[in-house]
């Protein structure tokens, strides 16, 4: 593993929200590409205001009830459409090749100028809402009349990167306009109040996760107990969406406040919400746009953190077996020994809370000591990465 990119992820468990049938997810559905060609159709999904969208669909697929991944693109509200942002793009290409429907959508956008007034650049996220919630009726829409698209309504996953991200961040954060602070209330009411006046009128908005890339929070404790799970990924770095609480910056300061995944982990961990985490340390803003090494492992990451929420898996080992691993002894006192039949990369060992508080590197060995003399007895996490890229083994490990 590249000793720049760091993975945490928050297991539960258990499972949350309903799954699809089992035998869906046999024969590499939903983890490989099983469809090699796919259609795309636009539709416009907001006649009140002519907002258009392509639905991506897997060509041959017989299922009946789908899961449905829908993004948004990136372009700090002001620019940027449903087919120009490379990840979104291709994401909706590669989770539709491996069974899902995906769409990407375009959104209402605002004017430079009204980057530099807080109450504008609020109304213009508030008018971005309201369509990312009318894309979600016009698939429930659907799933209730025609059913042209097959969509399992119990399994949408909503997302996107950059201000799309935010877009649905806060979608599918906010579960009431009760818990908006004031400014926020008025630019809703403003503009049809809680669901919005985009269309598709008198259906539900749910969604099960969120695919957060680059995205943010106005305050972090919209994310609160009980609250969906994300996928997240950012750069450490990220100055256009702030990794910790600040003004976005993508050129100019933006006086409102978003808060990145710095400030959300710790978040989502005082919580308890399900969520995975891929940290780019030393880089900006989205560092997987046409990138051939960074985008896969963001591919990799939302693809197995849908399976795990669309097919029930409680544990990454479920999702890949890279390599097989003695670690001993187990309970522990003063060192842990580990055994692989691969390589080993990047060890780090988790408290309950969920705070890494020991790291090492085993630099390709496939045998490696660590002193656990200064660990508190407990139990802990342990997760070791092969030392290529791979998806980490996950063991628990007691301190006695």
């Amino acid at each position: 593993m590249n000793a720049k990119l760091y993975l945490v992820m928050i297991l539960c468990v258990g499972m949350i929200g309903a799954q699809v049938s089992s035998a869906q997810c046999t024969n590499g559905r939903y983890l490989n590409t099983i469809f090699p060609t796919y259609t795309v159709t636009t539709v416009t999904y907001s006649t009140t205001y002519s907002q258009a969208m392509d639905i991506y669909q897997p060509t041959g697929d017989t299922l009946s009830h789908r899961p449905l991944v829908i993004l948004a693109h990136g372009g700090s509200f002001i620019g940027g459409t449903r087919n120009d942002d490379s990840t979104c793009v291709q994401l909706c290409r590669n989770l539709c090749q491996r069974g899902y429907v995906t769409a990407s959508i375009d959104y209402r956008l605002g004017t430079i100028s009204s980057l530099l007034d807080s109450a504008q650049i609020i109304d213009v996220v508030i008018k971005a809402m309201s369509d990312g919630k009318a894309a979600i009726r016009y698939f429930v829409k659907d799933a209730a009349t025609t059913n042209t698209y097959k969509i399992d309504t119990d399994n949408i996953f909503i997302g996107g990167n950059s201000a799309g991200a935010v877009l649905y961040m806060h979608v599918g954060y906010i579960d009431s306009i009760g818990e908006c602070p004031n400014y926020i209330v008025d630019a809703m009411n403003n503009n049809g109040g809680f669901e919005g006046n985009s269309g598709n009128a008198g259906y539900t908005t749910k969604s099960k996760a969120i695919i957060d890339l680059a995205g943010a929070l106005n305050k972090v404790n919209l994310a609160g107990p009980g609250d969906k799970p994300s996928v997240n990924a950012q750069g450490d770095q990220d100055q256009v969406v702030p990794y910790t609480c600040g003004n976005p910056n993508p050129g100019v300061s933006v006086p409102v406040t978003l808060c990145g995944l710095g400030s959300l982990e710790p978040q989502y961990n005082a919580e308890g919400i399900y969520h995975w985490s891929l940290v780019f340390p030393g880089d900006g803003h989205v560092p997987w746009d046409n990138n051939p090494v960074k985008f896969p492992r963001v591919d990799s990451l939302v693809t197995n953190f849908l399976y795990t929420l669309v097919c029930g898996t409680t544990s990454v080992n479920e999702l890949t077996q890279n390599a097989a691993y003695d670690i001993y002894p187990n309970p522990a006192s003063t060192e842990v020994y580990i055994r692989s039949s691969s390589s080993i990369g990047d060890i780090y060992i988790y408290d309950i809370a969920g705070r890494v508080i020991a790291h090492a590197n085993a630099a390709g060995n496939k045998t490696y000591e660590i002193n656990t003399s200064q660990l508190a007895k407990g139990m802990y996490v342990m997760r070791i990465y092969d030392g290529q890229d791979h998806l980490p083994f996950t063991k628990k490990l007691t301190i006695e």
